[in-house]
């Protein structure tokens, strides 16, 4: 019996000692470190036990131990020192460049940028993670559509145009370009201007009163040119070629009526020789270089010198009662006819003998006109 007894006086040193010994609670910590997944699964902690710790998703290990004690129920304390992944530049790729605005650490972004004349394939913006930067990025060359051809004309442009390729157009014989002659590929994909076209130039026949044209045929194209001359008795102002352009025909010359000054006649016909003739009496004709001679025809001659009387003995037709006309073929090409008592004829003579104009000597215009050119048609021919 008193053995029985003695047992619970032997067990009570043991559970004293027992007791003595407290668990630890549950690790809690905050900031940076958190426990490791190995004791993140544990129920209790004993006294004398150690807990792993580790640092949190985005930070790395600086210095200190990575792990805690029991201690009589309390936890040493923490000492491991965390800080963030530090991704550091990223890699540079050929035409790329990179905005850092908030440096490389855990969680921030970067944005890749291309070199003028390149496109970014890839991402437009890369994090810093655990593992790194996130994403790919490249740059790779801009290209541009391959340009379709032009109507009338050609065009030379490499197999694929790429950023600042040229491209050239030139047009058919009888176009012209409208627009630019090349057009380059640009940054974005576009090129810097439309295509041009070839558009036919032509200009309608043109027309100079008074006046004919001696060069240049229809149809009249781009930069087809057409001479032109006056008709004798008229004067020539302005340039005698005309230029088709895009907006029609250049400047146009005029012919303006040439006024000749009725002289006074004379009781003597004095002319020394048909140079002294000429050179007193020219005038400039149609800007062609021909010469318009003026003669004053006489009721009567009391005094004629022989040089006269021969030219007009050679030279007098009569055309009827009204007056005594005569005509003079000065030159092959250049005929004066004198007709109603102080009207002068003149024929211009190229290919053919031309119409004839006729100057008023006196004031019987509208009266003499008629007989003027009847006489014409009767006695030139």
């Amino acid at each position: 019996m008193t053995s029985v007894k003695a047992w619970p006086l032997l067990l009570l040193p043991f559970s004293l000692v027992s007791m003595g010994k407290a668990e630890c609670p549950f690790p809690v910590l905050s900031g940076t470190v958190v426990l490791s997944s190995a004791s993140i699964l544990k129920n209790s902690f004993s006294d004398n036990s150690e807990a792993f710790v580790e640092c949190a998703k985005g930070y790395t290990r600086d210095k200190g131990p990575t792990s805690i004690s029991c201690v009589n129920g309390v936890w040493s304390p923490v000492e491991l020192i965390c800080k963030k992944i530090d991704c550091g530049q990223p890699k540079l790729l050929p035409h790329m460049t990179y905005s850092i605005p908030d440096g490389t650490l855990f969680g921030a972004y970067i944005q890749p940028k291309c070199e003028t004349g390149y496109d970014l394939e890839g991402s437009n913006y890369r994090q810093c993670l655990v593992t790194g930067w996130s994403g790919k990025a490249e740059c790779i060359l801009t290209e541009c559509e391959y340009p379709d051809p032009i109507e009338n004309g050609k065009m030379v442009a490499p197999r694929q145009p790429v950023f600042n390729d040229v491209i050239t157009y030139s047009c058919d014989d009888n176009y012209t370009l409208v627009g630019n002659s090349s057009i380059t590929c640009g940054e974005y994909g576009e090129y810097s201007s439309p295509r041009p076209k070839c558009i036919a130039i032509e200009c309608s026949v043109p027309e100079v009163r008074f006046g004919n044209r001696t060069e240049g045929n229809p149809p009249f194209f781009y930069k087809s040119e057409a001479t032109f001359e006056c008709w004798p008795g008229y004067s020539m102002k302005g340039l005698a070629t005309s230029v088709c352009e895009k907006s029609g025909w250049s400047a146009l010359p005029v012919c303006d009526e040439v006024i000749i000054t009725p002289t006074k006649a004379s009781t003597t016909t004095n002319i020394a020789t048909t140079t002294d003739m000429t050179t007193a009496s020219t005038r400039s004709h149609g800007g062609l270089g021909a010469k318009l001679f003026i003669i004053t025809p006489t009721k009567s001659s009391t005094t004629t010198n022989k040089a006269t009387t021969d030219m007009t003995t050679a030279s007098t037709r009569s055309h009827g009662k009204d007056s005594s006309p005569a005509f003079l073929q000065v030159s092959h090409e250049l005929l004066l006819w004198l007709c109603c008592n102080g009207y002068l004829i003149v024929f211009y003579c190229r290919r053919t003998w031309s119409q004839p104009v006729c100057r008023c000597l006196n004031s019987w215009y509208n009266r003499c006109l008629c007989r003027c050119l009847n006489s014409w048609y009767n006695h030139c021919l």
